[in-house]
């Protein structure tokens, strides 16, 4: 676990907190044998508010892509990591691990 805090650290994918709320860090097993880490945002989930519009319609999405003749394949690899959370809203994001905070 403190590996994957300094590697994370490192990264800047996480940063010390002093949120005064957090949510729970573990760690699940994948089946490769590997671990995957989580983070337990049912708590924070309930408490946002729901995107009330629809999904596009399939065909309505591919008639966007009607004469496009390049496409480009995104690195989803650490995508989670590269969402940016609002200004002023990071405290939400708090986790414990190692009896720290982080966000």
């Amino acid at each position: 676990m403190e590996e994957y805090v300094q590697e994370a650290l490192q990264q800047g994918f996480i940063r010390p907190s002093t949120s005064p709320t957090a949510s729970s860090f573990f760690f699940v097993g994948k089946k490769n044998g590997s671990l995957r880490p989580c983070i337990d945002y049912r708590a924070l989930n309930d408490q946002t508010l729901k995107f009330t519009y629809p999904l596009p319609l399939v065909p309505a999405a591919l008639e966007e892509l009607r004469g496009a003749r390049i496409f480009s394949k995104l690195d989803l690899r650490s995508a989670y990591n590269l969402i940016r959370i609002r200004r002023g809203d990071e405290w939400k994001t708090a986790f414990s691990l190692l009896s720290n905070l982080y966000n």
